[in-house]
């Protein structure tokens, strides 16, 4: 019998999450001193960029905090709840302002770093990701956890690199890598498609089973 939406829904979520914690124990060892010594003068530039945003932010604070105060002295008078409000937009611009003109020189090395961390973590899920999941010819942990597997006459190595990498996690991924709400959108409207076709199919099969001629069928213990 083929499994349902939530059995392969959670089987992937638990193979995921084991990759993600490689990946992420692999930039703790080795993957962010690599990254950062990418950037010159890496801690140095860090440690002022850190130091102006927490200045703005505790500015931010106390500005936020001094409207507030104002409101409530106010005491219901619209004209001096406006006046405080006024006073916290021009505030807060003059503000801003200068938040970009000092933070400014730092901006492009940073965020350089930040986007080779995206990358480094988008490459590394799909790579280990892909290993994963062909070496075990689809026999994942997390599909033993919930007893289902792989099945039909063109399950092999390729066929399972198609199927649980390219069709299900790799436009996600290139969309993440755009967009980080557009790859979120991508992987709600994947995963209403899988729920829809699983559950009003009698077959129960997804447009990529259909495509690669297989399912993911129950199975018992001991696989």
């Amino acid at each position: 019998m083929n499994a349902g939406f939530f059995k392969r829904a959670l089987s992937t979520l638990i193979d995921a999450l084991l990759v993600v914690a490689v990946v992420y124990l692999s930039f703790l060892v080795l993957g962010r001193t690599i990254l950062q010594n990418q950037v010159d003068h890496f801690d140095e530039l860090y440690g002022a960029y850190e130091e102006i945003s927490d200045a703005y932010y505790a500015e931010l604070g106390i500005l936020s905090d001094q409207y507030n105060a104002s409101v409530e002295l106010a005491n219901g008078d619209e004209t001096l709840k406006n006046l405080a409000y006024d006073t916290y937009v021009a505030d807060k611009a003059v503000l801003d302002t200068q938040y970009s003109i000092d933070i400014e020189p730092y901006n492009v090395p940073i965020s350089l770093y930040f986007w080779t961390c995206i990358l480094y973590f988008v490459i590394g899920f799909i790579v280990i990701l892909s290993i994963y999941t062909v070496v075990l010819t689809g026999k994942t942990l997390g599909r033993k956890i919930f007893q289902v597997k792989l099945d039909g006459p063109s399950v092999n190595p390729l066929s399972v690199f198609f199927h649980d990498i390219v069709f299900k996690f790799l436009f996600v991924v290139l969309t993440v890598m755009i967009s980080p709400y557009i790859g979120v959108a991508v992987l709600l409207l994947t995963l209403m498609i899988d729920l829809i076709m699983i559950s009003m199919t009698p077959k129960k099969t997804t447009l990529r089973d259909r495509l690669l001629k297989m399912s993911v069928v129950k199975t018992g213990y001991g696989y």
